[in-house]
């Protein structure tokens, strides 16, 4: 009866999240050539009715969701009301926990530069704004508006090129710096073919015109999203949104105001994922926090740990004092130009704490004594490796994602939920890697296999040096804060980056591996 047909909308059911990754996932699969029809064409996900087996646990994911839903209301509730009469896109510390970069970089519109002033933070932060601006669907309509016809002339000259508004915005700077492509092309943010077609348009005759129509779609952009309009935002009620009137920038803060997560369950003993949550709701805020990545702070501690026992030997009895401590330049085969002694959360207590109490206090100096100790951290970045993080990665400046720095120890790199939850899923299976998978098998219509996973299993950790850290991350989690009222056995590790930026838990039991994260969109936002 097509009277009660009513189209789904992708935000509605379980597992919104996990169901954008799967599409993903199965297209990438049925990309491939042995996972082709036999005339080599590919498979329709929609129309050629395939049955497609994923590991999702109904249950799990249930509760995952719920879970969720509960701690973020009341965790938002006390964010407004810690925040109250402060706005945190003009509010800033006095005191300035990590350095900054320059104001060259800040207008070259590098999105994770750091500002060396207050006035700088401040811009960049009106940037990122704006930048949210001309990532919105209101947007794009008014720049197709203006800008379109035009831009379409220029890309069928200049075929190599499709115009975004910072292609536009690096020309109009390079009008004032001549050497703003040398800089990025230095970076690794820009390649030299692109910038010699900057160049070409520059001196073209479309470049007046283009400059002019940019200039004015912003100035109608800016006059659009300050005037009030009727609109949908959302809220934790009963229907998850409210209706209001509002300015479309102020939306847009709004919502970048809420708090978001990303959790994933893994199945230690298969890498089977059992449940996956992006966000607090998908129908607002698409992004996914389980495969993107934030700073993990101390849940990077007990690989470091876990180094020095396997490696090294050392016990979790093994005492060390809670004072300063220096990587000198030269010591070890570390690579650093200066002297590093890192700081403690607050300060130096002096006392002597044992590897187990030092791992479950999170203290920093202790941290640094066992890289001391390790000398190298390749070691360390071997060992994380053989977990499933690869640490010969690099971003595309060409940075490599773990670096080969003693600061590692304290947390420093961006990684995602899925893989410190991949990676901590060993500890939970006898120090075995095993890749976490959301799809076991693929058949077509008939019956037929199309493709089934295979796992992949690497052994990280001995089965003695596992024992150790399985033991050590239950001693973590025993009557930790809001953990006390858990009744089952578990292990775990916390971790805050600076200013509380960002908050991490990962758990473990032989049965499941959690990995959460909790942060704003923006770092400053915490």
């Amino acid at each position: 009866d097509l009277s009660n047909f009513s189209l789904k909308n992708p935000s509605d059911g379980i597992a919104p999240y996990f169901r954008m990754e799967l599409r993903k996932e199965v297209l990438r699969i049925l990309d491939r050539p042995e996972c082709r029809k036999s005339d080599g064409k590919t498979y329709n996900i929609y129309k050629d009715g395939l049955k497609i087996y994923t590991t999702l646990d109904t249950a799990i994911q249930n509760c995952s969701e719920a879970a969720v839903a509960d701690h973020m209301k009341s965790l938002q509730k006390t964010f407004f009301s810690r925040w109250k009469g402060k706005d945190p896109w003009t509010f800033v510390k006095p005191k300035r926990s990590e350095p900054y970069t320059s104001k060259k970089e800040l207008e070259e519109g590098e999105v994770e530069v750091k500002p060396k002033t207050v006035e700088e933070e401040i811009a960049f932060r009106a940037r990122m704004l704006w930048s949210n601006v001309q990532s919105s669907e209101r947007y794009a309509v008014i720049r197709s508006k203006i800008l379109s016809n035009l831009i379409s002339e220029i890309q069928d000259e200049y075929e190599s090129i499709r115009l975004s508004d910072s292609d536009i915005e690096r020309m109009i700077l390079f009008q004032t710096d001549k050497d703003v492509f040398k800089r990025l092309i230095k970076k690794r943010y820009l390649q030299k073919e692109k910038a010699a077609v900057y160049e070409e348009i520059i001196k073209s005759s479309y470049w007046p015109k283009l400059k002019a129509k940019y200039e004015s779609l912003q100035k109608e952009a800016l006059a659009n999203f300050n005037t009030p309009v009727k609109m949908k935002v959302f809220a934790y009620n009963s229907t998850m949104e409210k209706d209001t009137v509002m300015k479309p920038i102020d939306s847009i803060k709004y919502h970048r105001m809420f708090l978001q997560t990303g959790m994933v369950t893994i199945e230690p003993t298969t890498g089977y994922v059992k449940s996956w949550v992006g966000g607090i709701n998908y129908k607002y805020f698409q992004y996914d926090h389980v495969t993107s990545e934030r700073q993990v702070g101390s849940t990077f501690k007990p690989f470091i740990y876990a180094t020095a026992i396997a490696m090294q030997g050392f016990s979790p009895c093994f005492q060390v004092q809670d004072v300063a401590q220096t990587i000198k330049v030269g010591e070890g085969t570390f690579k650093i130009d200066r002297d590093w002694t890192p700081k403690n959360f607050d300060y130096y207590s002096g006392k002597y704490y044992t590897l187990k109490e030092a791992l479950k206090k999170s203290i920093n100096t202790v941290s640094v004594f066992l890289m001391k100790q390790i000398g190298d951290t390749e070691p360390v970045r071997g060992l994380i490796h053989n977990m499933g993080i690869d640490s010969s990665a690099r971003r595309d400046n060409g940075v490599l994602r773990i670096p080969k720095e003693p600061s590692i120890c304290l947390g420093t790199p961006d990684l995602s939920v899925m893989e410190m939850t991949g990676a901590y899923a060993t500890f939970a299976n006898e120090g075995k890697y095993l890749k976490p998978i959301i799809i076991t098998r693929i058949e077509d219509k008939n019956g037929k296999i199309i493709f089934q996973e295979t796992p992949l299993e690497k052994v990280a950790l001995s089965p003695v040096s596992d024992y150790v850290m399985v033991e050590m991350l239950r001693h973590v989690a025993s009557g930790s804060g809001g953990f006390g009222n858990v009744r089952s056995t578990f292990g775990g590790k916390t971790g805050t980056t600076n200013d509380a930026a960002d908050g991490w838990f990962m758990g473990i039991n032989p049965q499941l591996v959690a990995g959460i994260w909790v942060g704003g969109e923006d770092k400053w936002i915490t």
